[in-house]
């Protein structure tokens, strides 16, 4: 399955032939003193070169095929060497390990184990089957989203914005939703997120599925971040006392809405216009579409190319983190 770990590839295909994943390890090469197979959810197996042919031999795959499909099958994650060896660490990873969609993992052989993916984040949506899966959610299948259509329209709308504005759009979502979650994690119980989580079957206050709850709120205050940098490019010079009244009106209509706190809901939005206050010189077209840029923050200057949320975004806390302070 496309980006699975290579980890839930080999339980998966043990479990299909009906041996140990030891005894698949074996086939493959060798591995350090000590190590074993550990599960899925927990850790990532890396092979050499040499082994990850041994590998699509035994599925009878193209080499090529499998490393399309399997992310860590690519350079640079190949261990070194000629010889056909394996590794098991237990280390923390750049990534996450998320259970894809249930029927997804049931078209490819999902009944020989759940199917695991190496994700940027710890959540994913399935747009083909309307699944949101998760790094700690319980057994396979995934949150079904018929009873979240205006999510679902909002996970839409963000992939729209992305394509239009390139890796600067793609931070100010990350930017919008550690806004929306910081207000999330002061007002938990905001009816209409209350609302959300009772019509989807969700725990109200269960953090790692508070995405689906807050995504059109996010979604619209990253439209307003990014009508905020449009305005300030207008004028690279400042002052943009202007573009920042706009921008507090807009999320004061958007908190009176959703019914805020009062005076508590501007603390994020007061750290960020912070944070972005320093700006690069004015940039010309860029050389694809011919739009200007719509970030010019130094803040995001190396962080246009990264993968996750968490690494695009500016802001100093991870709300979605239960034990981390907001």
């Amino acid at each position: 399955m496309a980006h699975e770990s290579t980890c839930s590839l080999l339980w998966r295909v043990a479990g299909a032939q009906g041996v140990g994943v030891g005894f698949l390890l074996d086939e493959l090469g060798e591995g350090p003193d000590g190590q074993q197979a550990l599960q899925p959810h927990l850790a990532e197996v890396f092979l050499s070169r040499a082994a990850a042919d041994r590998l699509a031999q035994l599925l009878g795959v193209p080499s090529a095929r499998l490393r399309w499909a399997l992310p860590h099958l690519r350079e640079p994650h190949l261990l070194p060497g000629e010889q056909p060896r394996w590794e098991w660490p237990w280390r923390p990873l750049a990534h996450y390990l998320v259970p894809a969609c249930g029927l997804c993992a049931a078209a490819r052989g999902g009944h020989w184990g759940e199917v695991w993916l190496v994700w940027p984040d710890r959540w994913r949506i399935c747009e083909r089957h309307g699944r949101f899966t998760h790094v700690r959610q319980g057994g396979p299948g995934g949150v079904d989203l018929a009873r979240l259509p205006e999510s679902v329209r909002a996970h839409r709308g963000r992939g729209r914005l992305e394509r239009r504005f390139g890796p600067g759009g793609a931070v100010l979502v990350a930017d919008a939703f550690a806004l929306t979650g910081w207000w999330w994690r002061r007002d938990p119980f905001t009816p209409r997120w209350i609302e959300r989580a009772g019509r989807a079957g969700l725990q109200p206050a269960d953090v790692e599925t508070a995405w689906l709850l807050v995504y059109p709120e996010a979604l619209e205050v990253a439209r307003a971040l990014l009508r905020y940098e449009q305005r300030r490019a207008a004028g690279p010079g400042g002052p943009w006392a202007a573009a920042e009244s706009r921008l507090m009106a807009e999320l004061a209509q958007l908190a009176d809405t959703l019914a805020l706190t009062p005076g508590r809901w501007q603390v994020p939005v007061a750290e960020w216009l912070d944070r972005h206050q320093r700006c690069a010189p004015a940039a010309g077209d860029d050389e694809a579409g011919g739009r200007r840029r719509p970030v010019t923050a130094l803040v995001h200057r190396d962080d246009e190319n990264q993968a996750s949320l968490e690494d695009r975004c500016c802001l100093p806390w991870d709300w979605s983190d239960p034990f981390a302070a907001v």
